[in-house]
């Protein structure tokens, strides 16, 4: 075993996942709003007057229960702490909202006077589009948390501010389980709607396709029921991957599976490490086992490059995370292929799917779920199988860059392979989720604590998404949920351009003032 320093690049996976129940995908939430920028003063104390008569309006009409908290408040600062520092919006209230009509009214006031809003669950998230929102009201949805199992069980009605590890653990009581992500600490809904990779998404898809009909608080203030054969069929198509630019999901109506007729209970869990002499080794192994999507869609594996200097002082490594949904018995022809290349350390673990975010440091007692005062910037990009060499040139050059700034030595780089077997059989065109053709998600993720090395770490991030587009053929595909923000509507909703017209008509019918427009925006 090594220290917990083994487990920082998995467990800052999360920083992925946005959590948000804002289909802005405003997962976010910003510490210090009281403080704000000097060059705000004046717009700041017109928001000041307008917020006073908004909340004065609101607050008789609010639910029981409900509150509205602002800065000066402990409350204030504990709802609006962010994850991590990149691009903060900020926030001069906090409406914790227990039912759908406060929903309905905070939106209608805060439109009535001005003030922009924002929906927040789980305090994920980060685009650098985030940062212009400015002044304007945080939704809170924690109230939002109901699971609800239908009677024949193969659905669950799920609050918008609902988060995993609470739906996993109430499913899994009931012999259930259902799609989300790795992170227990990140809503459902948020990565949802930007698509939604997870454990299961081999077996069943992405998150995304597993929805059936969500409850939308739209723009203008009005509850909505979005599904494929409602009058808002248009928008349920949008919501599958795009989400984040139409409204506020309250909840939704989702697929669930029996977990006997679903994989199974059991799952293996293997950490491997290995010194950069078997890159090439590993990620061979890797291109055979997932074999273009036809791979064993009960095989998953990430791969980072990260620091541990308990295993390499001068050069970082590549720490292979294999969870299987399977005993050890049945993994064990896999970890024989790694245990094969002689890793410099090797850990093994039968387990169950309710445990398997704790142990790969994402839980909610580990790193992935603990705020701090970083920065961590992502710039990823989708290979439909390793190309060796360009694997390499990406090793060298992480290793060139935090060894010549010591600063991001926390960063990382990482390669998620997930089956993609249920992903692709979805029609493509049947959802807003552009890029069903990608076999593997990598990212370089810089991490630093310096605010002042925010340009150099922009230029860092670039310079290795650039290194990765020579190894693959076709324009940038950015997984959304993990967006940096530079990459265009076409990197993030895909560059054919019937899906950026109907993505920007549905803008024009649901969202005309553009009112929803803060993370990775579409635009009118």
């Amino acid at each position: 075993m090594v220290s917990s320093k083994s487990f920082l690049a998995f467990s800052l996976k999360c920083l992925a996942s946005f959590v948000a129940t804002h289909l802005s995908n405003s997962s976010v939430a910003a510490a210090g709003a009281a403080a704000l920028p000097a060059h705000h003063a004046q717009r700041s104390a017109d928001a000041a007057t307008r917020l006073h008569e908004m909340t004065s309006d609101l607050g008789p009409r609010l639910s029981r229960g409900a509150l509205i908290y602002t800065p000066g408040s402990e409350q204030f600062d504990i709802l609006t702490e962010r994850w991590q520092l990149f691009a903060p919006p900020t926030f001069i209230a906090v409406v914790v909202a227990k039912s759908e009509r406060d929903v309905e009214l905070t939106v209608q006031l805060a439109n009535r006077f001005g003030l922009p809003w924002l929906a927040v669950s789980g305090h994920h998230g980060a685009i650098n589009s985030l940062g212009t929102f400015k002044q304007g009201i945080q939704i809170s949805m924690e109230s939002f948390n109901e699971v609800k199992l239908s009677p024949d069980g193969r659905t669950a009605r799920i609050g918008g501010g609902t988060l995993s590890k609470k739906i996993t653990d109430t499913l899994w009581a009931e012999g259930k389980q259902n799609v989300t992500g790795a992170c227990e600490c990140t809503s459902l809904v948020g990565p949802m709607l930007g698509g939604g990779h997870g454990w299961l998404q081999g077996r069943n898809g992405l998150s995304a396709d597993q929805l059936i009909s969500a409850r939308v608080v739209l723009p203008n203030g009005r509850l909505v029921t979005v599904s494929k054969d409602s009058a808002y069929s248009d928008l349920f198509w949008g919501l599958q991957g795009a989400g984040h630019n139409f409204g506020i999901v309250t909840q939704v109506e989702y697929k669930v599976y029996d977990v006997s007729e679903n994989g199974g209970a059991d799952w293996t869990y293997a950490n491997l490490i290995f010194k950069q002499d078997k890159l090439e080794a590993v990620f061979s192994l890797i291109n055979t086992i997932t074999n273009n999507g036809t791979g064993d869609i009960s095989y998953i594996d990430f791969v980072w490059f990260q620091h541990i200097p308990e295993i390499d002082a001068t050069s970082p490594i590549l720490s292979v995370y294999m969870v299987y949904q399977g005993t050890p018995l049945h993994a064990q022809k896999y970890i024989d292929m790694y245990t094969a290349l002689r890793p410099a350390n090797s850990t093994i673990i039968a387990t169950d799917y309710t445990h398997i975010s704790s142990l790969t440091g994402n839980g909610n007692d580990g790193l992935a779920c603990a705020h701090g005062a970083y920065y961590a910037l992502r710039f990823p990009t989708g290979f439909e199988t390793y190309n060796l060499s360009t694997v390499r040139n990406l090793f060298d050059k992480f290793a060139d860059i935090t060894s010549a700034q010591p600063g991001f030595n926390n960063s990382f780089f990482l390669f998620e392979d997930y089956s993609t077997r249920g992903v692709q059989a979805v029609d493509a065109a049947s959802t807003a989720v552009p890029d069903r053709f990608n076999h593997h998600l990598v990212s370089p993720v810089i991490i630093y604590f310096d605010p002042l090395l925010g340009e150099e770490a922009v230029r860092a991030g670039k310079e290795l998404r650039g290194l990765a587009m020579e190894g693959k053929t076709g324009l940038l595909n950015a997984y959304v949920n993990y967006a940096h923000g530079d990459e265009g509507v076409g990197g993030w909703y895909g560059h054919e351009g019937w899906r950026i017209e109907r993505l920007r008509g549905l803008k024009r019918r649901y969202d005309p003032e553009n009112r929803v427009g803060y993370y990775a925006p579409i635009g009118v």
